[in-house]
């Protein structure tokens, strides 16, 4: 029987149209019966390779044929490999359609061997095409050349070969989104000011900024034969700084530009003027081969003194503008290279003395940017393209061979340039990830801003420092190759493998050493050869915070401080550091340091009210356990308020007792990454998220909780819940009048506790969850578990919030501070008489808990038996009362 096709059309297989947009049936196969995808109007990727390859092939030809150096910039390095895969493949085509013909010829001809070998010729070729990619392979890790502590070359300075590293995390708040990394809310002024003036005392080893600079200048012009003399007014100073970033005459940043720190040259500059008594008429700023930006001309400009409105600024012939020179050359003072002749900014020949200001960052074409390299700004080619140092980055990037001529030992052996050179000084505040990317937290600062200055007399020194630490630093892909092949030069410029006779005057005067240069023996301790007293190469020094009558004391080594983060950087595991009454204002991070940090008297609540730490807006937590802290670090007898969390750890399990941690911003204290702290007496109070937060870390099939011990604390009036999260063990504890759940998300094994007056707006349930184990404790609205109770407290004065006389304006309300100690008629401690009052009434919560708890501490009488909450088992317990 036949049967008639069925003439059904599915919505969808019939071409409809509805505004304009059309829907067709899929085809089918005939074999399998399944869809075919249409690929046609897909098939114009097909062309996506060849067209971006032609166009990378044209854009790099016109761009580095002309000048060659340009095949290092990123944008090229990105094209490079399209263009050479466009090539590769057009010839794989091409030799493998040439090769099929020739063996179809030879075929006809009945020569098989020959047609076999073009066919094999012409399947290579075609695989040939769209196999290779046209990716250039890496160029290797730099690897120091020669072992560690070996230095060579003659070390310079006052004190030979020293450096100075001055780290100081404090200057450095920015979080990458708000505003930018240079505004005055994110780079601190006074610490800079502070850094720079302890940098410029520690590297001439003088008592203070005037006598250091006295030093300098001194140390210089003997150097010179010009006698024991120091700055003369009206001598000038030329100030080299590294603008490569600043390619435009707009002068306005991006908010993560890799540029000088506005505030370490004011800082430096401020130096000059007020300390060192360096007129501003007499101070040139200057970049001859770009444009000095906005931030930086504003910050020295936005000072009223008539110095700094006398501070020249000079720049690139074509950018003069708005209020900055246009630098010119001085033909009477050339500079020879194998590029060519160059000469100098007259600026630079006519001052006296020369301060190379560099950058702390990789470079994609000599692996490094540090002083030697900033002078590719303080060059005029004539026939090179003008103030440009194009011409000689051919001759000394880190491709080079080690041994081999580099242009960056003539340029800065130059006696207009390292002759005059007073100070070499490195800014490490922010630094980019190469001359064209933006700033990048270092790995190896703990993923943090690297916050760092460098300064020395000896150019090889400063620098072979500086490779150390960026070699050393994950994020610093670029530094790879040969990058110290130019400190090999320069040390040993009058004894080289290389055979190069260094010339830059062209007078026949070859160069002596220029400094010493050598590796450290790791990147731990940072230790060089003077460091170590086994050589005369480096010594790296780093300056002491320590002040002759600071109210921060380590009454271990004796040394006082201004700064809480001083003390800890400078102390060993085990000091003991007491901190003076006060409001201290700063952020304080352990990193890693088991120390004791406390106030002058823990057990004393008045010290400890008067005794505050208080934090910054933009630099995170008040206190920051993150780096492995145990049970031997102690942080006791403080106020912790500030405008974020109050107390934050990290995989870390420190102690932390006698505190008062409120007023915070956040949650009083944050536990992260599986922190195990020891968290006894203290009052965790009228933080505006929960008292105690946790949160758990998924790590495979694993969840790693956080585990603290919690014991005779008040956790109470918190805006959030009481304690939130992770597997707590409380015991003793008194949880109270928090705006959430008494206890959240949590899995507690909780005793001898009063958890109460929580949550009021949702029916008061104290507990959000099952909880493990909870005993011996007063619940409101009841909780199974043995000894549990619920019952009115009867607290002295339980706490509450003032609503400012405004029902709806939350922004006045404060929290009251109660007391929770449980009223008693046989007497209770009260704190501001420091004595025991008696009560008309006893609370439940006394002689009920665990009788296997220890109740020596209490004063009797104590009917035995421990009391429930925050002062049970301490000598502030409620007394029993006989009924």
């Amino acid at each position: 029987m036949l049967l008639r096709k069925s003439k059904f059309v599915s919505p969808v297989s019939k071409n409809t149209r509805s505004g304009g947009i059309y829907a067709q049936s899929p085809r089918i196969c005939p074999k399998t019966g399944k869809p075919l995808n249409s690929s046609r109007k897909y098939r114009w990727l097909m062309w996506m390779f060849p067209i971006m390859g032609l166009f990378s092939l044209i854009w790099f030809l016109i761009r580095v044929i002309p000048k060659p150096s340009r095949a290092t910039y990123p944008c090229q390095r990105f094209a490079a490999p399209f263009a050479s895969g466009f090539v590769i493949w057009i010839a794989g085509l091409i030799g493998s359609a040439l090769a099929y013909r020739r063996a179809k010829r030879f075929l006809h001809q009945s020569r098989y061997i020959v047609a076999g070998i073009c066919i094999v010729v012409s399947v290579m070729a075609l695989w040939l095409s769209v196999s290779i990619t046209g990716r250039t392979p890496a160029e290797a890790a730099f690897t120091p050349t020669e072992p560690p502590n070996n230095p060579m070359g003659v070390a310079k300075g006052i004190h030979p070969g020293r450096v100075v590293w001055t780290h100081e995390p404090a200057a450095t708040s920015w979080d990458g989104q708000t505003g930018a990394w240079w505004d005055d809310d994110n780079t601190n002024q006074g610490v800079v000011d502070y850094m720079v003036s302890k940098t410029i005392k520690t590297l001439t080893a003088e008592p203070s900024d005037a006598q250091a600079w006295d030093a300098l200048f001194k140390h210089f012009n003997q150097n010179r034969g010009l006698g024991d003399v120091g700055y003369r007014r009206g001598e000038k100073i030329a100030i080299k700084i590294n603008m490569n970033q600043e390619n435009s005459s707009g002068g306005n940043w991006s908010s993560s530009m890799g540029t000088p720190s506005p505030h370490v040259i004011y800082s430096l500059l401020k130096q000059l003027v007020n300390v060192a008594g360096v007129p501003g008429s007499a101070i040139t700023i200057y970049d001859a081969s770009r444009y000095i930006g906005n931030p930086i001309y504003d910050k020295i400009r936005s000072d009223p003194d008539p110095d700094f409105q006398n501070i020249s600024f000079v720049v690139k012939t074509n950018l003069a503008r708005n209020g900055r020179i246009a630098v010119s050359h001085d033909t009477a003072n050339p500079l020879h290279t194998r590029a060519g002749t160059a000469y100098l900014p007259r600026c630079v020949t006519e001052a006296d003395y020369l301060i190379n200001m560099a950058l702390l960052r990789p470079h994609t074409l000599y692996g490094i940017t540090l002083s030697a390299k900033n002078h590719f700004g303080s060059v005029y080619f004539p026939s090179g393209g003008g103030w440009t140092p194009s011409p000689l980055h051919n001759h000394g990037g880190r491709s080079r061979g080690m041994n081999t001529y580099n242009c960056l030992v003539n340029l800065n052996g130059h006696r207009h340039l390292s002759g005059k050179t007073l100070l070499y000084f490195i800014d490490g505040l922010y630094p980019a990830l190469h001359q064209s990317g933006n700033v990048i937290k270092w790995e190896s600062f703990g993923d943090d801003w690297c916050s760092s200055m460098f300064a020395s007399q000896d150019p090889v020194a400063i620098d072979s420092v500086g490779l150390d630490f960026m070699r050393n630093e994950p994020r610093c892909t670029e530094v790879t190759g040969n990058p110290e092949n130019y400190l090999h030069e320069a040390a040993q410029a009058d004894n080289l493998l290389s055979s190069t006779a260094y010339d830059p005057e062209g007078d026949g005067t070859p160069l002596a050493s220029m400094g010493v240069h050598e590796h450290w023996n790791n990147p731990v301790d940072k230790k060089y050869s003077r460091n170590l007293g086994t050589g005369d190469g480096i010594e790296l020094v780093a300056p002491s915070f320590a002040t002759e009558d600071g109210p921060i004391e380590n009454v271990t080594s004796g040394n006082k401080y201004d700064y809480t983060r001083h003390a800890i950087n400078e102390a060993n595991p085990g000091d003991e550091i007491v901190i003076s009454e006060g409001v201290y204002h700063e952020n304080i991070n352990f990193s890693g340091k088991n120390v004791m940090l406390s106030s002058a008297d823990p057990g004393n609540p008045a010290v400890v009210a008067g005794t505050v730490l208080t934090g910054n807006v933009s630099d995170g937590p008040v206190v920051t356990f993150a780096r492995g802290e145990d049970e031997g670090c102690v942080l006791a007898g403080f106020t912790i308020s500030g405008p974020q969390a109050g107390i934050y750890c990290s995989a870390a399990s420190p102690a932390i007792t006698s505190c008062r941690i409120e007023n915070n911003g956040s949650s009083g204290i944050e536990l992260r990454e599986g922190s195990n702290p020891a968290i006894t007496n203290c009052k965790i109070n009228s933080n505006a998220g929960s008292g105690i937060e946790m949160q758990a870390k998924a790590s495979g099939r694993m969840t790693i909780y956080n585990r603290p011990v919690i014991s005779n604390c008040v956790i109470a009036g918190n805006l959030d819940h009481g304690v939130s999260g992770g597997l707590p063990t409380i015991t003793n504890c008194t949880i109270a009048s928090n705006t959430g759940f008494g206890i959240s998300n949590s899995r507690p094994a909780v005793i001898n506790s009063i958890i109460y007056y929580n949550n009021a707006v949702n029916d008061a349930v104290q507990i959000e969850n099952d909880a493990d184990t909870i005993t011996y404790s007063n619940i409101q609205g009841g909780w199974p578990g043995q000894g549990n109770i619920d019952a009115a407290p009867c607290f002295a004065e339980p706490g509450f919030w003032n609503l400012g006389g405004t029902l709806d304006d939350v922004t006045d309300d404060y929290w009251v501070a109660g007391d929770y100690h449980l009223r008693s008629q046989a007497g209770r401690w009260h704190a501001g008489s420091q004595s025991r009052l008696q009560d008309m009434l006893t609370s439940p919560c006394i002689d009920t808990g665990n009788p296997d708890s220890d109740f020596s501490e209490e004063l009797p009488p104590n009917g035995d038996r421990i009391n429930m909450g925050a002062y049970g088992g301490t000598y502030q317990a409620s007394m029993s009362f006989s009924r």
